[in-house]
């Protein structure tokens, strides 16, 4: 990219992430033509992003009617550089249909200074199926649908779509509840699915081949663990649609029933993983991410860790010295299947079987990738505790129990980084951390940056 052309993303990313500036940007373009003038109460931005020449935006935004009513949309924004962001705005006015919702505010608008898209949800031109799906009008959708209500004539009575992810121009994923009749027998029944709107073909082309895929080796394995059926597939549209799993989550298990059946559901989910790794299926290789563990990676979290806070320069030169030492002394493992996005949340339990969600980033990778993703979070939870031991131990015990005994060799090294990522991640963002939790005395955001050192230390020393 050249130097100009950095410069102006640069410019748009800055005015983009401003909050106080987009007010009067929203105020001024988002008012439909001929209506009066509303005020932008607030303006608080949920989502950035900028790579390149494309920047993306959504925020969460209130307004006020000359009247006093106040409503609430989501507003996103994207910019593309060069003449693409005007092109999608030209090819959006020949097909009209600019005002929203409401009458006062406009669906979407261009902001020529900026050379910025801005776009009122449910629409966004890079994800056309997702407003259609949201009003229940998506074409292809209703029949495969109401086919899951079993035999018989039903008709739909009621469609309600609650979105409960969306990134911009990305993806997006909604909830939908239908309410259906059997004309003949007049019998009412409510059903859920969830939706997902990727944004490009190759997208939900890969996500329809590894569901088809692994639905297959899952049986031919015989069904170690379960994923949620596949209700639809449309190309065209970038959609796919699975029913609802009636399991409960692995997160609220953990947090609401007895300690020793939390512990019973992480060892099945521990053991499900193990099965994963093991499963006779040829994954992906387009989406590796055994990358992110390379020598480059590990040296900027500890540059960046130690920015933030040079009086742990010390420890974290032992702690990266350490993981290289341990990566070095241990062979790798074979390139298995991983799930790639592995935590609690996308773990149900039920009393037969237990499923696995979200496999859009499945992949052939290193095993303990998904080993330290779902350790991370299992050593925050605090409540159940049995004869000393914590989940991430129950987890790892169950887990390493199922594999070749030289996997766990190359845990501490991994785990070890996992912790000064994290820190590094932590110390850096005032705060934040990776799952959003906000800590905002500052001495409990340096301790929370110490322990995971401590931690990340007591990890190799254990393993020395």
């Amino acid at each position: 990219m050249d130097p100009a052309t950095k410069g102006r993303a640069a410019g748009v990313y800055a005015i983009g992430s401003d909050p106080k500036q987009m007010r009067a940007i929203l105020e001024h373009h988002l008012r439909a033509p001929g209506e009066s003038p509303f005020d932008v109460v607030r303006c608080k931005p949920s989502f950035t992003r900028g790579r390149g020449s494309r920047s993306l935006f959504q925020y969460d935004v209130t307004l006020r009617s000359p009247e006093g009513r106040e409503w609430n949309e989501v507003v996103s924004g994207v910019s593309y550089g060069g003449n693409r962001t005007r092109r999608a705005w030209d090819k959006l006015s020949r097909t009209g249909g600019m005002a929203g919702r409401e009458s006062k505010i406009r669906r979407a608008a261009y902001v020529p200074d900026l050379d910025l898209l801005l776009q009122v949800f449910p629409f966004d031109h890079g994800l056309p199926a997702l407003e259609p799906l949201m009003a229940g009008t998506l074409d292809g959708l209703r029949g495969p649908i109401l086919a899951r209500f079993g035999p018989g004539d039903w008709q739909l009575d009621e469609w309600h779509s609650e979105c409960i992810r969306y990134r911009v121009d990305l993806r997006a994923s909604v909830k939908l509840t239908i309410k259906a009749t059997e004309s003949r027998s007049g019998g009412a029944l409510d059903r859920r699915f969830y939706a997902k709107v990727y944004g490009g073909e190759e997208q939900v082309e890969r996500a329809w081949k590894v569901q088809q895929d692994l639905a297959a080796a899952l049986q031919a394995a015989g069904d170690p663990f379960a994923l949620a059926p596949l209700v639809a597939y449309l190309p065209e549209d970038r959609v796919l649609v699975q029913d609802e799993v009636s399991a409960i989550s692995l997160p609220y298990i953990i947090r609401k029933a007895k300690p020793e059946k939390a512990v019973e559901a992480v060892r099945r989910a521990a053991r499900a993983i193990a099965a994963l790794h093991r499963l006779p299926i040829e994954a992906p290789q387009h989406r590796v991410e055994v990358e992110r563990t390379d020598p480059g990676r590990v040296r900027r979290s500890a540059e960046s860790l130690r920015n933030s806070r040079p009086d742990l320069t010390a420890a974290v030169a032992e702690i990266e010295k350490g993981i290289y030492g341990g990566l070095d002394a241990v062979n790798a493992l074979p390139s298995v299947p991983v799930h790639g996005d592995l935590k609690p949340p996308h773990i149900l339990v039920e009393e037969e079987r237990v499923v696995l969600l979200d496999l859009d980033k499945f992949a052939a990778g290193d095993p303990m990738l998904d080993v330290t993703s779902m350790l991370m979070p299992l050593r925050r939870e605090r409540k159940t505790r049995l004869a000393g031991t914590s989940l991430a131990d129950v987890f790892a015990e169950e887990y390493f129990g199922h594999m070749p005994a030289n996997w766990e060799q190359r845990l501490p090294p991994l785990y070890a980084w996992a912790l000064l990522r994290e820190a590094s991640v932590f110390a850096a963002s005032h705060g934040k951390s990776r799952d959003g939790d906000k800590i905002s005395h500052p001495e409990r955001r340096e301790h929370r940056v110490e322990v995971l050192v401590d931690e990340a230390r007591a990890m190799l020393d254990a393993r020395a």
